[in-house]
C-alpha cells in the first residue's frame, strides 16, 4: 500500500510549475451517482483505518470527529460496487475496522490518478 501522502497546505491541491506569471492547479475527487466517492480526504482515511484498525482511532488521527468519519465510510460503502471497508462493533474486544482487498484497490487506483493527474498538470504550457 503506498504511503500516505502529506501535503503542506493541507488543501490537496496539486499544481503545476510557475509560468508567465501563471500557474495551474487542480484538485482530484470521483465522484459516483452525483456524490462524492473518492478524494484525498476520503482515501486518506481509509489509509489511517489499515494502519489503525479502527474508525475511531483513524478519525483521531486527522483531527476528524467519529461520527464524520463512520458517516464518510458508510458514504464510500454504499457507493461502492463492494465494501471497502469492514467493520465490527462493541464486544468484549470492542469494535474494528479493515479494508477489504475492494479498499485496497481503491487507494491505489486513487493514487495512481493523482499521480497521472500531477504529470498532466506539471506538463501543461500555458
Amino acid at each position: 500500500m503506498p504511503k500516505t501522502r502529506k501535503n503542506t497546505d493541507n488543501n490537496a491541491m496539486l499544481v503545476g510549475k510557475l509560468q508567465h506569471g501563471q500557474q495551474i492547479k487542480g484538485r482530484v475527487w470521483i465522484e459516483r451517482d452525483g456524490q462524492t466517492f473518492l478524494s484525498w480526504g476520503r482515501v486518506t482515511l481509509l489509509e489511517r483505518i489499515a494502519e489503525h484498525g479502527s474508525v475511531s482511532a483513524a478519525a483521531k488521527s486527522m483531527k476528524m470527529s467519529f461520527r464524520h468519519a463512520w458517516h464518510l465510510v458508510e458514504q464510500m460503502n454504499t457507493l461502492s460496487p463492494e465494501p471497502l471497508v469492514e467493520k465490527q462493533t462493541g464486544g468484549k474486544k470492542g469494535g474494528g475496522a479493515w479494508l477489504t482487498p475492494d479498499g485496497q484497490k481503491a487507494i491505489r487506483d486513487f493514487w495512481n490518478l493523482v499521480d497521472k493527474f500531477q504529470d498532466l498538470v506539471e506538463h501543461q504550457q500555458l
